[in-house]
């Protein structure tokens, strides 16, 4: 908060709340499209609560949820107390493990829950399996669930696919790749058959660049050897690799996403040129850090 104060991160038009991963990593492609998008009138906020990888970072969720917890709550307070002319726009962004404990803190409130915090949209990617806000708003109805607020896709034309009407009401958007086995993986699997493997799976589909849609067809589920196949999954999709749009890996989505979720604006030679830009630094950054 004292950080917040010192830079004047309240004059800003837009506050992005951020959960890192396991590590303390926040996507660079996420931040340098929001400031990109916004002229640089933007604040982004996170803390950090591990310094492992995400999957040797589990026992941490309760300290991350109860961290963001509070941290948003003050927040969102100083937000709530400014006139009402003055006040940014709050957005949330989690990615992996990230999007696990940002979730955790709308636990039990479903939609409900970022609307009466304040929190005006909110994107995550690659939400992992375990998280059980995700369940809620995509399970079964419930009185505290919009189903209009919210939507799970694979990717951008997924989401243009909606239509303008179901996307101007949309504010909160999980991005999950269908062969991302992070999003799929969960102790469930040892005994359970998951709805994704299902009679009513979504059909296999190929989109040109970018991470394919479904769930083959030939796949079954068996009891615990399904369990061990998604974890090996989890482990390899995770594996660093070329920008691109694929598994684990949602850097090349991310523009668009930030752009359309956050409702910012920018005309088609923009986004072209913002592409290009948030392209080129993560090939220096790899280079560099190699």
């Amino acid at each position: 908060m004292a950080e917040m104060d010192r830079t004047d991160a309240w004059s800003r038009s837009m506050l992005m709340l951020v959960s890192p991963t396991g590590t303390g990593y926040v996507n660079y492609v996420a931040i340098a499209a929001a400031q990109y998008l916004t002229r640089g009138d933007l604040a982004s906020v996170t803390m950090q609560y591990s310094k492992r990888p995400s999957p040797l970072s589990l026992g941490k969720v309760r300290d991350a949820r109860e961290q963001n917890r509070l941290l948003w709550l003050r927040i969102l307070q100083r937000v709530r107390d400014m006139p009402t002319d003055r006040r940014p726009e709050v957005v949330l962004f989690g990615e992996s493990l990230g999007a696990h404990t940002s979730q955790d803190v709308l636990l039990g409130w479903g939609t409900l829950g970022p609307q009466a915090l304040g929190i005006d949209r909110a994107l995550w990617i690659g939400t992992p399996g375990g998280s059980k806000w995700m369940h809620e708003i995509t399970g079964p109805p419930r009185p505290d669930v919009d189903p209009s607020l919210v939507t799970v896709v694979n990717d951008h034309e997924q989401l243009v696919a909606l239509g303008q009407p179901a996307r101007a009401r949309l504010r909160y958007v999980l991005l999950s790749h269908d062969n991302d086995g992070v999003t799929k993986f969960g102790l469930d699997l040892l005994n359970r058959r998951p709805a994704w493997l299902g009679p009513d799976r979504p059909r296999r589909e190929d989109v040109p660049g970018k991470s394919p849609r479904g769930i083959p067809a030939g796949m079954r589920w068996r009891p615990v050897t399904t369990f061990v196949q998604t974890l090996v999954d989890m482990k390899n999709a995770q594996v660093p690799g070329p920008f691109t749009a694929w598994a684990h890996d949602y850097r090349a989505d991310l523009p668009e996403f930030v752009r359309d979720v956050y409702d910012l604006h920018c005309s088609d030679e923009q986004m072209a040129a913002i592409h290009d830009a948030v392209r080129r630094r993560e090939a220096y950054r790899e280079g560099a850090f190699a």
